[in-house]
């Protein structure tokens, strides 16, 4: 199942993902400053998050926003999906932001299956191009590499 089939939009899965940035700069979310991150009016950003409180993925305590456990695992996956590709279309020949602006577009879409099996693919790599930490599942990361195929990189 991808994230979208768990009922979320893009813009809320953005939503959380501009979340965990503001807080990992050492700045409280707020509207305002979720409203600035994702270049929506306030107004907007209030509907995104008021529908993640009501899906259990944010919290709001005196105007600071907070992801929830759950929030934070969506996070984790997008975030292990988008670095799972990014490295596959890096090491299959492909320029860095190119390899980033593609992995962006099919973060959202890619099954846990899928990512699992390109994981895998690629030797469970610890790291993106971009030297960011891949979140590893247990399921798939305590695995053998059962796969193999000859990359750029």
């Amino acid at each position: 199942m991808n994230l979208i089939e768990l009922g979320l939009t893009e813009r809320e899965m953005d939503t959380l993902m501009a979340t965990k940035k503001i807080y990992s700069q050492g700045w409280p979310a707020r509207v305002a400053t979720l409203s600035r991150e994702l270049n929506v009016r306030p107004p907007t950003v209030e509907e995104y998050i008021n529908s993640l409180i009501s899906k259990g993925y944010l919290e709001k305590n005196a105007g600071i926003v907070r992801l929830t456990p759950l929030g934070d695992g969506i996070v984790r996956r997008i975030e292990r999906n988008h670095r799972i590709i990014e490295t596959f279309l890096y090491r299959m020949g492909m320029d860095v932001n190119e390899a980033c602006e593609n992995a962006t577009k099919m973060q959202y879409y890619s099954t846990e299956d899928f990512i699992n099996y390109l994981c895998n693919l690629l030797g469970h790599p610890h790291q993106c191009p971009h030297g960011k930490e891949i979140p590893q599942e247990e399921s798939c990361c305590k695995k053998p590499q059962t796969m193999e195929i000859v990359l750029k990189r």
